[in-house]
């Protein structure tokens, strides 16, 4: 079999396969032979060529005779001819050119079979003097991995600005040094709290300080040095020195904060004289020097004065839909602790209220009218209608003053105390009825008060519609409340802002005083301290709530005054009691 291949130059090429051609000559010799010797000639001729030969290779033609026929051969049935032979005296078949002609042509056929079998392979010379390369077997060609197609590079686009990285907000610093316009701080004292390895003696010879106290406050988990700075240095020089100071993990202000209480007017008589005594207020580990408060710029009040106009003695009780609230709940067992300046507890509306008292100041001075009034908001149960009259007070005096001598006013540093020692007794609802600049220690107590489910309600501030936000009303972790009237209409001296949660009636409110006595109080901070017991309601019948939950419960439900939806005057809008039971609890015994 011939197999074609393309030539190339100087390589062999082969046209044929020889060994397969070598076999069929063979065999077609072969059967020339076979062909030969089974030819019909005579005896004769096969062994010397027929009969005697003369000289000259010329035979003698034999004689015909015609042999008649004679009886059949045996098995021939009788009556039937014999044909008699053609060639008397020869092997049936043909004549002597037979054997010759298949000799011949087998010849022929096999010389040029084994011609074509011994023909060597074909050489394609090049022109050019490289040598003949032999031709292997063909291999598959190899996987080569196929380009892409090669396309326009088309015109570079314009590259946008970089993106940066949002930057994390940064540190709050370690040292609080307040700016120049702050006022609203002791000026010789600062707190602060030492670096692990180091030595409080050491740090208060550096810096020229007498340490008055020491304490760990658990709420905000830190030891707290309170010093007073000799020499009448200011704690903003000292403050700015200890910025670069490893020894100082952290140091700031003896912050002030204000009560914002004027002297009571159109205050009413006793309800009565026969008060029992009320039960001595815990102490402090040890008796602190008194507080030297600066001469500080106007700061609004609480207002108590008497209304302009004629209301029913006590509108709160309709306003907050009481009468129904208490036939489902008034707050029974639940302790709220009003950090504030004390209470007069033998107010004939705060006879056996009492849970507790704590005095972080240290000092025989008269409760304020202003902790009396709202603890009686709270848990009034004579004359008055409180909101949560079933409730437990902790009566906690981190203020100092008295029912007529000024606006009362606290530091961070009793503050945090009271706030400590009412979540050691287990208060549920906190009443923060105060205002001042935001500090670092009060909202790390805060926050820890959240995280042990405590609810903290505070005053949003009485600074007036354009005033900065005053804390810790706008905290966080506090619900902000401020303060409508009876139309629902604004309190005047009411801070603004994002932060106010929710608001409350707080003008021209009927309160208690010291010594048995009323009278009419308008702000923010009694609108808190009725927010504080409309917790405690909530919380008598779900004490899991926390204070996100209480949020939101008193927002979804307040009845929404001013701009559609939460605003920075009203917040949500005017609590609304019956209305936020209703929604904590289960629909059977939302209502009575």
């Amino acid at each position: 079999m011939v197999v074609f291949q393309p030539e190339k130059r100087g390589s062999v090429v082969p046209r044929h396969s020889n060994e397969p051609r070598r076999h069929l000559a063979l065999f077609v010799g072969g059967v020339g032979l076979a062909m030969l010797f089974s030819l019909p000639v005579s005896a004769q001729e096969f062994g010397g060529r027929g009969q005697s030969v003369t000289p000259g290779f010329q035979r003698q033609a034999p004689s015909v005779q015609r042999i008649p026929a004679t009886r059949p051969p045996v098995g021939r049935p009788d009556g039937v001819p014999t044909r008699p032979p053609r060639y008397p005296g020869r092997y049936p078949g043909g004549g002597g050119w037979g054997p010759a002609a298949v000799g011949v042509g087998a010849g022929i056929i096999g010389g040029l079979i084994l011609d074509q079998a011994s023909r060597r392979p074909v050489i394609i010379e090049d022109f050019e003097d490289e040598e003949p390369v032999l031709r292997r077997p063909r291999r598959p060609p190899p996987v080569r991995e196929v380009a892409p197609p090669r396309t326009r590079r088309a015109a570079p686009p314009v590259a946008p600005p970089p993106i940066r990285a949002a930057r994390p907000a940064p540190r709050q610093p370690n040292v609080i040094v307040p700016p120049a316009t702050e006022r609203r701080l002791v000026n010789e004292e600062i707190l602060f709290e030492l670096a692990p390895s180091a030595q409080a003696d050491a740090v208060l010879r550096r810096y020229r300080a007498t340490q008055i106290a020491s304490r760990r406050f658990e709420l905000a988990g830190i030891i707290i040095i309170r010093a007073r700075l000799e020499g009448g240095r200011s704690a903003r020089s000292v403050l700015a020195q200890m910025a670069g100071d490893p020894r100082v993990a952290s140091a700031q202000p003896n912050y002030l904060y204000a009560l914002q209480q004027d002297e009571p007017k159109g205050a009413a008589q006793p309800a009565s004289a026969d008060v029992a005594p009320a039960p001595p207020a815990s102490k402090p580990d040890a008796v602190e020097i008194p507080i030297i408060i600066p001469d500080l710029p106007p700061i609004p009040p609480l207002v108590s004065i008497a209304p302009k106009r004629e209301l029913q003695p006590q509108y709160v009780v309709e306003k907050l839909h009481l009468d129904d609230l208490h036939k489902i709940a008034r707050g029974a067992a639940i302790r709220v602790a009003v950090i504030d300046s004390g209470a007069d507890t033998t107010h004939p509306e705060l006879q056996g209220v009492l849970a507790g008292s704590f005095d972080a100041l240290g000092g025989d001075v008269q409760p304020d009218a202003h902790g009396t009034a709202m603890a009686a908001a709270i848990l009034a149960q004579a004359q008055l209608q409180g909101v949560a009259p079933g409730a437990r007070l902790l009566a906690a005096r981190a203020f100092s003053g008295s029912a007529t001598a000024g606006p009362a006013n606290g530091t961070t540093f009793h503050i945090l105390a009271a706030l400590d020692w009412a979540a050691g007794e287990g208060a549920r609802v906190l009443n923060l009825s105060f205002a001042g600049p935001q500090d670092r220690l009060l909202s790390r107590s805060l926050a820890g008060a959240k995280a042990k489910g405590m609810v903290a309600v505070a005053a949003a501030g009485n600074g007036g519609a354009k005033a900065a936000p005053l804390y810790p009303g706008a905290d966080p972790n506090v619900i902000a409340v401020t303060a409508t009237d009876a139309d629902d209409k604004p309190f005047s001296g009411a801070n603004r802002g994002d932060y106010i949660a929710i608001a409350a009636p707080g003008v021209d409110v009927l309160a208690a005083e010291p010594q048995g006595r009323y009278a009419f109080s308008s702000g923010t901070s009694i609108a808190a301290a009725h927010v504080s017991g409309l917790v405690a309601l909530l919380l008598e019948k779900r004490p899991e709530l926390g204070l996100d939950d209480v949020r939101r419960l008193l927002s979804e439900s307040a009845v929404d005054l001013g701009s559609r939806g939460k605003d920075p005057v009203f917040g949500a809008g005017r609590v609304d009691g019956s209305a936020a039971l209703s929604r904590a609890l289960p629909v059977s015994t939302a209502r009575p």
